[in-house]
């Protein structure tokens, strides 16, 4: 097995609906994991090359090239566990993609993403280079994409037509059936693999967004993205418990308590001068990291109509609305004003 896939956790949730699908196959399902022929109801995790073997030996159980699409349309909300719930819970479309794609390493870390928006289309991109899949890309790619697809249907209510689906290699012998497990279009031999929509879907709002549900999906999301990181990576963990910090906002009228350096120290087990030198290797500090995440923060509450502008300078600790203007005019060049009328 790959070393560095036999150290990143991964749930065993998938592992589970496919020993449901063949039940008088667990053993073969599990061959040459190491679990043995039966996975315990306590096994919650299980490593990612032990995830990539069984894809492997449910390839040669299914014989058939389109089990991937199969596979993909089985799963639901539950499947994905707080990735699903804080997708379905966000307060727009963009938002929930937003963080599809950069908690998807917790449900599969053996596959990058990456969004980007150009010529007013939104594109999430794959990219299966990371470590080297075989004959297992196209059908977890087909997976990928029938979850991607089934969230935006979910969100809009119907069909998204809208979607288009590329796919950097020939059509498979099942391609014909692409049209059955997609309402978007679908074109091979692209230069990248990758789900595009028209940008404007992005505003689209959630028919079950719910603030707190959100914010406590996104936390456990956050806490099984640092499993996969190594614990001395101290720059993404420090932006880990400073997002966490300002995502305790859960009711108009409450201000959020500036962050404490001490604070973030003792949840990194550093001393605070070790903290700041390790921070300043990086470029960066603590000061410069609230900012960024106040900023961020201040963002997302502009883009919600239930916020005013004095509303957000007092929750983010301002002492009144100009200041809390002049401060987002330096960061971003625009006044909270204009910035909400632009994404409206």
């Amino acid at each position: 097995m790959n070393n560095e896939l036999s150290q990143l956790p991964t749930p065993s949730t998938y592992t589970r609906l496919l020993l449901q699908r063949w039940p008088q196959q667990a053993g073969k399902l599990l061959a040459g994991t190491g679990l043995g022929e039966t996975l315990p109801a306590t096994t919650t995790y299980i490593n990612a090359a032990q995830q990539l073997q069984i894809f492997r030996n449910v390839m040669a159980l299914a014989g058939r090239s389109d089990w991937g699409l199969i596979f993909g349309q089985q799963l639901n909300i539950n499947s994905h566990g707080p990735l699903g719930f804080a997708a379905l819970s966000a307060p727009t479309l963009g938002e929930g993609l937003d963080v599809l794609v950069q908690f998807a390493q917790i449900r599969a870390p053996f596959i990058g993403f990456s969004a980007s928006q150009e010529h007013n289309q939104y594109c999430l991109t794959v990219d299966t280079q990371r470590y080297p899949l075989g004959e297992l890309e196209l059908p977890l790619i087909d997976v990928l994409m029938q979850i991607a697809s089934s969230y935006v249907e979910a969100v809009m209510g119907h069909s998204a037509s809208e979607v288009t689906l590329q796919f950097a290699w020939p059509a498979p012998p099942h391609a014909p059936l692409y049209a059955q497990h997609f309402s978007g279009r679908c074109t091979f031999d692209a230069t990248t693999t990758a789900f595009k929509m028209p940008a404007e879907l992005r505003r689209l709002p959630c028919p079950l967004h719910d603030e707190k549900t959100y914010r406590a999906a996104l936390m456990r999301c956050r806490e099984a993205l640092d499993n996969l990181r190594h614990r001395k990576d101290i720059l993404t963990r420090a932006e880990h418990w400073l997002t966490a910090h300002f995502d305790q906002l859960t009711t108009l009228g409450d201000p959020i308590s500036h962050p404490r350096l001490v604070d973030l120290a003792a949840a990194l087990a550093l001393s605070p001068r070790t903290l700041i030198r390790r921070l300043d290797e990086h470029g960066t500090s603590f000061r410069s990291l609230c900012s960024a995440q106040q900023q961020q923060l201040a963002c997302r509450l502009l883009s919600d109509a239930r916020y005013s502008v004095s509303d957000i300078a007092q929750l983010l600790g301002y002492s009144d609305a100009a200041n809390f203007g002049r401060a987002f005019r330096q960061t971003t060049g625009v006044a909270p004003g204009q910035y909400r009328r632009a994404k409206r």
